[in-house]
């Protein structure tokens, strides 16, 4: 009788998973809504302290490592869009066989690539 329960994966078996470029895009699909959630606050407090004067804005803009932190937000949103375009695009019934569903991926993955160094040029200079 086979058991349909769930198993517990040992770790070498969920690395080796983490080779698939599909796998890859959803893993980190994942980390970057966990980054945008943790964000979120930041970036809210970053908006509402730049909107009490022109010296403010100045002051917070000025700061590299707050462009950093923006640039990280900013980036995050490019690659959640573009990898949540492509699950989309899977649930609708395409690129569901294994050699499609990798040339997605890696496709997703230049946009994405694109976006983030657009975005750090746009953010950082």
């Amino acid at each position: 009788m086979k058991s349909n329960r769930p198993i517990n994966l040992p770790l070498s078996q969920v690395i080796s998973v983490n080779s698939s470029p599909t796998a890859r895009a959803s893993i980190l699909h994942r980390i970057s809504g966990i980054i945008l959630f943790l964000l979120i606050p930041v970036m809210l407090w970053l908006l509402q302290t730049s909107l009490y004067s022109p010296q403010d804005f100045l002051a917070v803009f000025d700061n590299v490592l707050v462009r950093f932190v923006a640039w990280i937000f900013v980036a995050a949103t490019a690659y959640h869009f573009v990898m949540g375009i492509k699950h989309l695009f899977a649930d609708m019934g395409f690129n569901e066989e294994l050699q499609s569903g990798r040339t997605a991926s890696i496709v997703s993955f230049v946009i994405a690539a694109i976006l983030i160094v657009l975005s750090f040029v746009w953010v950082m200079f």
